[in-house]
């Protein structure tokens, strides 16, 4: 009889084993299932520029100004809503948004022609179609025209840049956090849905308005300091010598984990006027291994930095591969 006993108790643990697994293997098999959906993402695109004196040219020259690399970005909105074969619904927002927010309150544009927002037309398809016809092309000249005034502006009145504290803190205002979604669109067909927040950051790679106490500095000292303390240091390694000075690093700013970041037009200032190398290793490489810790560490999910851009079309065909490469 215990022989029996323990013979029942032994296929009982079988089974009870058998069991855990197979509902494992099934839960597993529903979450890789949902991983390998199809994706259709909308975007949350933040233009936002650093309207410190780096925009005057007789100050900071560079080969193109601001306005005309973000009016090309504006200009192929309609394209922009296509990638990744999206062909309708799209709820993206492209939105110029302000570092130094005290900006607002000189009331020199019409913020709310600063955003083309396709979220209002949620479950209103044909609406969304119809202004993408009639209305679009005109509200993107609103968009760029109110933008315009504000560099004007700015030209004049240079407002300083406190970007850290802008990732710190209100970049939260302007982000969309929400839960990706499974939807059914036909029997038995899913796709995962959800946003995606990015900022588009116009910036020289030098932070040197921040608040001491709450941020850093990243100025042509540190630089200077950077680049003759590796020389000096015999080190082959360049980022590795970087990464490994806690006092070189830009602290962490609060989570980013739901932004992705695209920085254009760090300026160098080693280079000579005609773009030649006057120094190794250069500004850009010291700011771009810096900039690119400081907002991984932060939690950034992508993070993709450029030189000053060349050419107008630039910037609009980084743009378009940065969000194609987002997951």
């Amino acid at each position: 009889m215990k022989t029996k006993t323990k013979s029942i108790s032994g296929i009982l643990k079988v089974l009870s084993i058998l069991f855990i697994t197979s509902c494992c293997n099934k839960e597993d098999t529903s979450l890789l299932k949902q991983e390998n959906l199809p994706k259709i993402y909308d975007y949350n695109v933040l233009i936002v520029p650093d309207l410190s004196n780096r925009i005057n040219p007789e100050i900071h020259p560079k080969p193109l100004g601001d306005t005309l690399l973000i009016n090309t970005i504006a200009d192929h909105i309609n394209d922009l809503l296509k990638i990744k074969g999206r062909q309708m619904n799209q709820l993206d927002v492209y939105k110029f948004d302000f570092i130094n927010r005290g900006i607002l309150n000189q009331h020199i544009a019409d913020t709310e022609h600063m955003e083309i927002n396709f979220r209002k037309f949620k479950n209103k398809s044909q609406d969304a179609s119809h202004y993408k016809r009639y209305d679009l092309k005109t509200d993107i000249t609103s968009f760029k025209n109110n933008i315009a005034k504000v560099y004007e502006y700015s030209l004049g009145h240079s407002a300083g840049s406190d970007v850290w504290n802008y990732f710190n803190q209100n970049i939260k205002n302007s982000m969309i956090n929400e839960p990706d979604k499974k939807v059914e669109i036909a029997e038995d067909e899913f796709v995962i849905t959800g946003t995606r927040n990015i900022a588009v950051l116009f910036t020289d790679g030098y932070i040197e308005s921040a608040n001491n106490s709450s941020g850093f500095r990243l100025d042509q000292d540190l630089i200077k300091k950077i680049r003759r303390e590796f020389v000096s240091s015999g080190s082959v390694d360049f980022e590795k010598f970087i990464l490994s000075k806690p006092e070189y690093l830009i602290r962490k700013t609060s989570d980013l984990n739901q932004l992705n970041v695209l920085v254009f037009e760090m300026v160098d200032r080693s280079l000579d006027k005609n773009g030649a190398t006057t120094v190794q290793p250069t500004d850009f490489e010291i700011m771009k291994i810096i900039w690119k810790k400081w907002l991984k560490d932060s939690g950034a999910a992508q993070v993709e930095i450029y030189p000053a851009l060349t050419n107008k079309t630039e910037a609009y065909e980084a743009l378009k591969k940065f969000m194609e490469e987002i997951h």
